[in-house]
C-alpha cells in the first residue's frame, strides 16, 4: 500500500489493548486484510515433547479454510512443509516465498496453492523463555498474484516484523498452554510459583504472602497440577512456557 492507503501501524495499539490469544488474532488479521494479506498461518515447534528437527509444527492459528487446515492436520504435512523446515533449521527470515516455485516442487505447497495461498512472507519467531533458536512462524500470504503480493510486503516490510513479534509476544503462552492442555493458574497460584522462579522457600513466601505455609503449599500443588508438572521446578519451567509466570 501507498503511504496514503491503509497502515498496519494503526493497529499496533489496538493489538496492545487486548488480553487474550483470539483477539489479538482478530485485531491484527483484519488489519492486515485490510490491506490484501488475507492467508494467515500461525504455528510454533512442539519442542516440549520432540527433538527439534522432528518437532510437529501444526497450525495453531489459521484465516485459511477451515477445510484445507483440517486435510493440512489429518495427512500430517507439517512433517513436509518447506516453511516448518526452515523455522525447524533456524533459517534466517523474513524470507519471501511463492508457494508455486520458491522451495521446489512440493506437494504441500502445491495444495496451499490450490487453497488460496499463492505467496507471502514466513516470519521466524523467538522460542521459548532460554531458547535462543527460533520456536515459531508466522506466515503472512496473499490469494493475490505473487508480484502485487510481493510488492506489498516489501511496501510493508518493517511493520509486518514488528507486528508478527508483537502479536506472539502477547499470545504464544496462551496458545501453548491450550495445546499441552494446562489449565490458568489462579493469581494466588501464579504468586507462590513466581516467589518459587526467585529461589524463596515456602516458609519466606508465606511471609511476603501474608499467608500460612500451608496454603502455600496448596497453592504450590495445585500450579503443578495445573500445569501437568511432577515437581517444582518443571512447574516453573512449564510456568515460563505458557507465560503465567514472568522470567527473572
Amino acid at each position: 500500500m501507498s503511504a496514503s492507503g491503509p497502515s498496519i501501524a494503526d493497529d499496533f495499539s489496538a493489538l496492545l489493548a487486548e488480553t487474550d490469544a483470539n483477539g489479538r488474532w482478530d485485531v491484527m488479521t483484519r488489519g492486515l486484510a485490510r490491506i490484501g494479506l488475507d492467508q494467515i498461518n500461525y504455528a510454533f515447534l512442539d519442542i516440549e515433547t520432540h527433538d527439534r528437527m522432528q518437532a510437529r509444527g501444526s497450525p495453531a492459528m489459521s484465516t485459511m479454510r477451515s477445510d484445507w487446515i483440517d486435510h493440512y492436520v489429518e495427512h500430517q504435512y507439517d512433517l513436509d512443509d518447506p516453511l516448518v523446515d526452515h523455522v525447524r533449521a533456524s533459517g534466517p527470515g523474513p524470507v519471501l516465498f511463492e508457494t508455486a516455485s520458491h522451495f521446489g516442487p512440493s506437494k504441500v505447497l502445491g495444495e496451499a496453492s490450490e487453497a488460496g495461498l499463492n505467496a507471502g512472507v514466513l516470519i521466524s519467531l523467538p522460542g521459548a523463555i532460554g531458547m535462543s533458536r527460533p520456536g515459531a512462524g508466522i506466515v503472512f500470504g496473499s490469494s493475490m498474484a505473487a508480484n502485487d503480493t510481493f510488492r506489498l510486503i516489501r511496501e510493508n516490510g518493517p511493520s509486518l516484523v514488528a507486528l508478527a513479534n508483537l502479536f506472539h509476544a502477547g499470545a504464544v503462552g496462551e496458545l501453548m498452554r491450550r495445546r499441552y492442555g494446562a489449565a490458568e493458574l489462579s493469581a494466588r497460584e501464579r504468586d507462590c510459583l513466581q516467589h518459587v522462579a526467585r529461589g524463596s522457600r515456602i516458609s519466606a513466601i508465606a511471609h511476603d504472602l501474608m499467608l500460612a505455609e500451608v496454603t502455600v503449599g496448596m497453592h504450590l500443588k495445585n500450579a503443578r497440577k495445573k500445569l501437568g508438572a511432577r515437581s517444582l521446578p518443571e512447574a516453573v519451567a512449564r510456568g515460563l512456557l505458557f507465560q503465567q509466570i514472568e522470567p527473572i
